[in-house]
């Protein structure tokens, strides 16, 4: 994407905006989802035994790279078929949405997940966040399995 830069994150100097990305992308959203803070990121992330820096990457604009503009992480989760990798934390500033910055990042991860040898990638998001459900929709994706408590 012309004029976008994709790296991974550097941590801890990242973090603070990574949150504040967080914060930007997930305003206004229904049902809310509260900030997080430095605590949240590394209990949430760092702690977890399938993050990795080197896959969790970060979009910002050419002329200001300090201004992070995106971010994804692929997770890789033990389930019923082995490991998977998963699309975790898909995050866009909302006046960056609709400009290809999505789009880059899911590419960016399914091609990393490729290039691992998986030919699957799930996501996860929640069901009343209608834009993102939108936009993997737009991207192929679709449920597989059933939301609803049994």
């Amino acid at each position: 994407m012309a004029g976008i830069d994709v790296r991974s994150i550097v941590v801890p100097d990242d973090v603070a905006d990574w949150l504040t990305l967080r914060d930007r992308a997930m305003a206004g959203q229904t049902p809310p989802a509260r900030p997080w803070t430095a605590t949240d990121f590394r209990t949430e992330m760092m702690d977890k035994p399938w993050w990795r820096a080197d896959r969790s990457w970060l979009a910002a604009p050419r002329e200001a790279p300090q201004h992070l503009v995106g971010a994804v992480t692929l997770a890789l989760r033990n389930g019923e078929k082995g490991c998977l990798p998963v699309l975790h934390w898909l995050l866009v500033d909302p006046t960056w949405r609709r400009r290809g910055v999505g789009r880059l990042l899911l590419t960016l991860l399914e091609q990393a997940a490729w290039d691992a040898g998986w030919r699957e990638v799930e996501l996860e998001t929640h069901a009343g966040w209608a834009d993102a459900i939108a936009f993997y929709h737009s991207m192929g994706y679709g449920p597989v399995r059933d939301p609803s408590p049994r």
